[in-house]
């Protein structure tokens, strides 16, 4: 007699389990998908250029209205702090702020004497800085000077731009002596003086996923408002300098409290942390998803082998082969697997696609800002692979069990 080979496992009485296994397989397969995209999130955030240097820089922050400081109480006091921190040992330069460095605050300005076909208004954004914050985080001066103590509370404001901000604005680089103001107050004018290279924030959200406008710095010494934090580079390890400050500041005043203490590697490293911890929870979900899929489907081949027990011994007995009865298990295995795989697949890139769409405008998902991943067919294909992996796993043991089934026990077999 030849055999005709067996036909694929019947699921019919199985729909409702089926469907579930199906869609156990999609939600793994998408939430996968989620995983590759805030991977692609970490890989653009370890690949973001910072522009300056953050090797050796602490950072102390404090608030000294806590301590019932005045405003020129205040100063005095910081200064001193300033100049304690200086002398420690391998120190190389030190620079007070107004809160954390690099911190943006988006502002509309509007620019003095512009010509025909440029911009007189537009969007920017500010960054606290100070006298040797330029030094400190080694941002270079390409024309003009820096923050000095020429720039006091009564003179005329001043500021420093970067070169996109000269570049889109004022139409040079060297835009040293032109003017600027505030578009919300007439009397803020400022005068340029001096243009610093270009930098990131040093934040995921302002660099990567939206990133900020052209950026000029303002000097806490033309500010009512007393500086709050103290940032020092160290040709040492800065570690060890973050716990000197701190006892710099307890030396000046032990009720003063520490509101920030790290080094700048650390800041770079908490607004990077967010998409590496997303893509963890997603992997660690897709991982359960791939363990409950595999147990269905081995319950589901199981179970359905089992009812084919008599029919599979008639086959074998008839003299079909091995890798026949294997076959026919892995066809009805590779139905659920695949419709399964395909629907995830599906919704992965609706999903990224949706984002990118959603991502393009200013204001991204409800005015908060997403990534625009990009579509791997390579990281589909792998997802696809992964799960004809777990399939295959799970249908080893009811299949290699259909493979070695002696004929007249099956016979035998209510």
């Amino acid at each position: 007699l030849r055999d005709e080979g067996l036909q694929p496992i019947d699921h019919r009485r199985l729909s409702l389990k089926n469907a579930l296994i199906v869609f156990q397989v999609a939600i793994s397969v998408l939430l996968l998908g989620g995983t590759s995209i805030f991977l692609q999130q970490a890989a653009a955030a370890r690949a973001m250029p910072v522009g300056y240097a953050t090797e050796g820089v602490a950072i102390l922050e404090t608030n000294l209205r806590f301590a019932g400081y005045s405003a020129i109480r205040s100063r005095a006091m910081l200064d001193d702090l300033l100049r304690r921190i200086m002398a420690i040992p391998h120190v190389q330069s030190a620079a007070l702020l107004q809160g954390l460095p690099m911190t943006p605050n988006s502002v509309v300005v509007v620019v003095d004497g512009v010509q025909a076909g440029q911009a007189s208004q537009g969007e920017a954004v500010t960054i606290a800085a100070g006298p040797g914050f330029f030094d400190t985080l080694r941002i270079p001066v390409l024309y003009g000077r820096a923050f000095d103590a020429r720039d006091r509370i009564e003179t005329p404001r001043v500021a420093v731009i970067t070169d996109r901000m000269a570049r889109q604005y004022f139409g040079a680089v060297n835009a040293v002596g032109r003017r600027f103001r505030l578009a919300n107050d007439p009397n803020s004018w400022m005068e340029v003086i001096g243009v610093v290279r270009d930098t990131g924030t040093g934040d995921f959200d302002d660099d990567v996923l939206d990133p900020v406008a052209p950026p000029f710095y303002t000097s806490y010494t033309q500010s009512a408002a007393p500086p709050t934090t103290v940032i020092a580079r160290t040709s040492d390890d800065a570690a060890p300098l973050v716990a000197a400050m701190q006892r710099e500041l307890r030396a000046v005043d032990v009720s003063l409290p520490v509101v920030t203490a790290q080094t700048m590697p650390q800041r770079l490293e908490s607004s990077r942390a967010a998409p590496t911890s997303v893509a963890a929870l997603l992997g660690a979900l897709g991982g359960l998803g791939l363990v409950l899929s595999s147990i269905g489907l081995y319950a589901v081949i199981s179970f359905a082998v089992a009812r084919r027990t008599r029919e599979i011994g008639v086959r074998i007995a008839l003299g079909a082969s091995a890798r026949q009865v294997v076959w026919s298990i892995a066809q009805g295995m590779a139905g659920l697997i695949g419709v399964g795989t395909a629907c995830g697949l599906v919704l992965s890139v609706l999903v990224m696609l949706a984002l990118r769409a959603s991502s393009s405008g200013d204001v991204g998902i409800g005015h908060v800002s997403v990534y625009r991943p990009t579509i791997d067919p390579l990281v589909l294909l792998g997802i696809a692979s992964l799960m004809a992996i777990v399939g295959v796993a799970a249908a080893f043991v009811p299949g290699r069990r259909a493979a070695l089934m002696n004929p007249l026990a099956a016979l035998r077999h209510d």
